[in-house]
């Protein structure tokens, strides 16, 4: 049975903590949690779990909570847990919940099934790479590129690891005879706990635009992160905006969360 929680709405209470507690440092940052701990009468893990909740939150657009208080914190956690995994599944979930259309508990099964479909997508991997391969050779046919002289690696292989973050590097790189390299990144890779949503949003963003500083042409395909791969290309300057391609067709949504 799920327990009464100790504040109606704490959204609106971490929320001035947040931004305070991360301008300090690690060690600054333990102290602050212990005082405010001690202030609130709530435990340091019960904080530290509405701060990281309070972030994905806030980089949806989410401020407070919706009349009656229904986006309970476990509910919040298990939503970036399955963004952790499915990135474009965050929306609806939260658009869901605060509805009253979704339980803690359903998010509790949908986030079993969406962690079993993971495992099983990481056991694929030699397949994904066929389909990433050939999403990107169909793009270059289609801009005339002769594909009969194309040559397509692995990143790890060729290219230099130096400048990009890791968990979200480019995967391939396809080289054809008198034309720049041309690099192929992949969105779909993700996994892990609910911070790994995101850290790998803002790895994989930061990554594009390296790889657009670097190489002639950079072939993206995010499925998950369509909108959010849509709205930087169109926020940069048109020299970097042209050299970023999408591949498939992304999903956007352009209303906010309010």
């Amino acid at each position: 049975m799920v327990g009464k929680p100790k504040l109606q709405n704490w959204l609106a209470h971490i929320r001035p903590h947040v931004a305070p507690y991360l301008a300090l440092g690690r060690g600054e940052r333990q102290k602050y949690i212990a005082k405010l701990s001690k202030q609130t009468d709530l435990s340091d893990n019960s904080l530290r779990r509405m701060i990281a909740a309070a972030q994905f939150l806030e980089a949806e657009g989410i401020t407070d909570l919706p009349p009656g208080g229904r986006l309970p914190l476990g509910a919040v956690e298990n939503i970036a847990r399955i963004a952790a995994h499915e990135p474009s599944r965050r929306r609806d979930l939260l658009d869901w919940v605060r509805g009253g259309e979704m339980t803690v508990v359903e998010l509790q099964r949908e986030l079993d099934k969406t962690r079993r479909a993971a495992r099983r997508r990481a056991n694929d991997q030699e397949s994904r790479d066929s389909d990433l391969r050939s999403l990107a050779e169909k793009e270059l046919k289609a801009r005339k590129f002769d594909s009969e002289v194309m040559k397509v690696s692995r990143f790890d292989d060729v290219g230099d690891l130096r400048y990009f973050d890791s968990q979200t590097r480019p995967v391939l790189v396809i080289q054809i005879r008198n034309e720049p390299d041309i690099l192929v990144m992949d969105g779909s890779q993700t996994g892990g706990t609910s911070a790994s949503f995101m850290r790998q949003r803002k790895e994989f963003m930061r990554n594009i635009l390296v790889a657009a500083g670097l190489y002639e042409m950079v072939l993206v395909y995010a499925p998950h992160w369509g909108e959010d791969v849509h709205q930087l290309i169109h926020q940069t300057g048109s020299t970097v905006r042209d050299r970023i391609i999408q591949l498939g067709v992304p999903r956007i949504r352009t209303d906010p969360l309010t």
